[in-house]
């Protein structure tokens, strides 16, 4: 009888999977991850079918994921997620990885004659000196945050525990950084060889912070992200650039200004007219600004964001699509967006090199 309740307490009553409490009770060996997976909209695949069939659907998933990662034990949790331990991986060939398992999800699932298209993201921990629930939970909320982004993978870093008083401060920090010029704009020239000049710019956001030093891009945006700030620090770019881009085009040559765009801002409904007024508001022709997109397939809201980029090219921004061949970024992705450049990414291109 002790037997027959433990096992039911192991195991997900309708895929007969190990579940979480499961895995929780496992020694995680040395040199391995703890993966979690999402599955984006599970639930609604759920209500579409009879209930005899759910545990059919997560098996499948489970299948799918067990010859991606080669692991027997798939474990089973609640609103879409699985879990499994996997050894780790150099990082690049880590992040190669979990773009090929997400490959395997580009058919559809067939279940009792029900199709889904399914949308993967992964959460994965690397701290072994936690125990195995604590690197579950991080594992759990680095898999939300890479749906919420729609980013491929995200992973829990130990140094975000003792960065947690930064964060919780970012909003302030932020503010206070672009009043007091902490954060400021650096501009990378573009050369036009035929003409031998300077033809415009690329405005790059840098944040000098007078306690931690200089702050990376790529750390203090993922974290304005996080906290729900990256609008306020995008129209605060876009004010400054089209400052600058006003100012150069007084002294006579023609001069292209490009700003980066926030792929979470980029279906915003306030996006076009805030744009419309710094432009009036600075009296520049928008032919001479171009509005750079990146990671344009984790946008939330494809439809508005479509229509937003058509209108500011209708007022005469250049587009451009940013860092082609990294992540989700495919012709797929590209074919409906009203784009003039593609910028493709040196790893992209190195490969095709390489290859």
């Amino acid at each position: 009888m002790w037997s027959r309740w433990r096992l039911r307490v192991l195991r997900t009553g309708n895929s007969g999977l190990p579940n979480f409490v499961a895995l929780g009770e496992q020694t995680i060996p040395a040199g391995f991850l703890l993966v979690v997976a999402v599955i984006g909209r599970y639930e609604e695949f759920l209500a579409t079918l009879p209930k005899d069939l759910h545990g059919e659907c997560a098996r499948q998933i489970a299948r799918r994921f067990s010859v991606g990662c080669g692991t027997a034990e798939i474990y089973h949790g609640d609103g879409g997620h699985f879990a499994w331990l996997e050894r780790d991986s150099a990082a690049d060939n880590r992040v190669e990885h979990f773009e090929g398992m997400r490959a395997l999800f580009s058919a559809p699932l067939l279940v009792g004659g029900h199709m889904f298209d399914t949308n993967v993201h992964f959460g994965i921990d690397r701290n072994g000196q936690f125990d195995t629930l604590t690197r579950l939970n991080t594992a759990l909320a680095s898999a939300t945050e890479a749906l919420r982004h729609g980013r491929t993978v995200e992973q829990f870093e130990a140094n975000r525990l003792a960065n947690a008083p930064w964060e919780l401060s970012l909003l302030a920090r932020i503010d206070e950084g672009m009043r007091n010029g902490d954060i400021w704009l650096a501009y990378q020239p573009q050369w036009e060889y035929r003409d031998n000049r300077i033809s415009g710019a690329e405005a790059l956001i840098r944040w000098n912070d007078p306690v931690r030093g200089p702050i990376r891009p790529d750390e203090f945006i993922l974290q304005a992200e996080r906290a729900g700030r990256i609008d306020a620090l995008t129209y605060w770019v876009l004010e400054q650039a089209i400052t600058s881009a006003e100012a150069f085009n007084t002294l006579g040559a023609r001069f292209q200004m490009s700003i980066n765009l926030s792929a979470q801002l980029v279906d915003k409904p306030s996006l076009v007219s805030a744009t419309a007024e710094i432009v009036h508001r600075r009296g520049i022709d928008c032919r001479l600004l171009t509005i750079e997109v990146t990671e344009t397939a984790s946008v939330y809201n494809r439809p508005d964001a479509i229509r937003n980029l058509q209108e500011l090219r209708t007022m005469g921004f250049r587009l451009s699509i940013d860092d082609f061949g990294t992540g989700e970024a495919s012709l797929c992705y590209l074919a409906d967006l009203p784009s003039d450049e593609l910028k493709l990414d040196r790893r992209f291109v190195s490969r095709i090199v390489d290859s």
